[in-house]
């Protein structure tokens, strides 16, 4: 009597343990289901892999959990691109992208996959992870687009207009010019081409592992809005050998832009900036022995152009580059500020930019 007892008691706590574990599951999958319906495109979370148990088995434990980044939401189950704390170096540079972690709180940095969507079920998702912004966003939907235009018609965007950078490649006209330089309304990029005849004098470079050729001459200006074609993309690491091999092709056929730059009238190069007080004052030009520039901590709030008394006496700091000289002089004008001025040397600036080699 007092066996069957225990064995009774035993058979309770067992069935006991069961309503347990379903009551547990349930709770579990209602906050799976929240998360679920609170995701939306561009979001990443972390989550099971969708593997059968025997292929998950094969996977080191710690890694059968991993960020997924939505791309598409369906009605019980999202698309995602996985992501991974390891750069896979065998991808081409359209095939994954970098997700910094400082920008996010000091998450952990991570590489997104971009070769195959995968479909993630409502029992897979563990939590929240983090919401990319707009740019990332951007900028992974242009290697999605390059990699649908070589071919991978499998893969899903996200529907965003395409942000083009320095180290782009695209194609205009049937001609491929690599983006050098950029600003809000334009891009500018020179020609290259994939194969060269004898008597053509051109430089080779390397842009995601294919050989480009070019003489750093033939130059376009395209307005961003215009329909383009994107084919490649330069890693970091590309675009800083282009520059300098660029740069040390300028420095042989003509002046330096430091040359270029210089003011005969006075010792100082647009963009030097200076230190004037508790703020940085950025030199642009001179006029009857007098020099104007802008202050860069208060231009964008209070917009004017000014003297700048006393400049020899005043510490240099540095000298900003074409591109954010540029950027100021943009603001400048469109805040019709220092009128015909500074038209003049935002008409300068955009002529080194734009066509010289530099």
């Amino acid at each position: 009597m007092v066996k069957f007892n225990y064995e009774v008691i035993a058979m309770f706590e067992k069935i006991k343990q069961i309503y347990k574990n379903i009551a547990k599951k349930k709770i579990i999958f209602q906050q799976q289901k929240t998360i679920f319906q609170k995701a939306q495109v561009g979001d990443m979370l972390w989550c099971n892999m969708p593997l059968p148990k025997k292929q998950l088995k094969e996977i080191e434990e710690s890694h059968r959990i991993r960020p997924y980044l939505v791309v598409k939401k369906e009605q019980n189950f999202l698309l995602c691109y996985q992501c991974s704390s390891r750069n896979r170096e065998e991808l081409n540079n359209y095939q994954k992208y970098f997700i910094d972690g400082k920008k996010y709180r000091n998450k952990k940095d991570s590489w997104v996959d971009l070769t195959a969507v995968n479909k993630i079920k409502i029992k897979n998702i563990k939590s929240s992870y983090i919401k990319l912004n707009q740019m990332d966003i951007k900028k992974i939907e242009k290697r999605i687009w390059i990699s649908q235009w070589r071919g991978n018609s499998n893969l899903i965007r996200f529907n965003e207009p395409i942000y083009l950078e320095i180290g782009d490649v695209v194609l205009k006209n049937n001609i491929s010019y690599y983006i050098y330089s950029e600003d809000n309304v334009n891009i500018c990029g020179f020609k290259i081409q994939k194969k060269k005849n004898g008597k053509q004098k051109l430089e080779k470079i390397r842009i995601n592992r294919k050989t480009y050729y070019t003489n750093f001459k033939e130059f376009k200006t395209i307005n961003r809005n215009d329909v383009i074609d994107i084919t490649n993309i330069a890693s970091e690491e590309e675009v800083i050998k282009i520059f300098n091999k660029k740069s040390a092709k300028k420095l042989k056929s003509c002046e330096s832009i430091d040359e270029i730059l210089s003011d005969n009238k006075n010792k100082f190069e647009i963009g030097s900036t200076f230190q004037y007080g508790n703020s940085t004052v950025m030199y642009l030009y001179s006029e009857n022995r007098k020099y104007y520039g802008v202050d860069l901590l208060w231009y964008r709030i209070k917009p004017r152009i000014f003297e700048i008394k006393g400049i020899q006496k005043r510490k240099l700091i540095e000298i900003k580059n074409l591109e954010e000289i540029n950027k100021v002089l943009e603001f400048l004008l469109e805040k019709n500020v220092g009128k015909n001025k500074i038209k003049d040397v935002y008409q300068h600036v955009r002529k080194l930019l734009y066509f010289s080699v530099a």
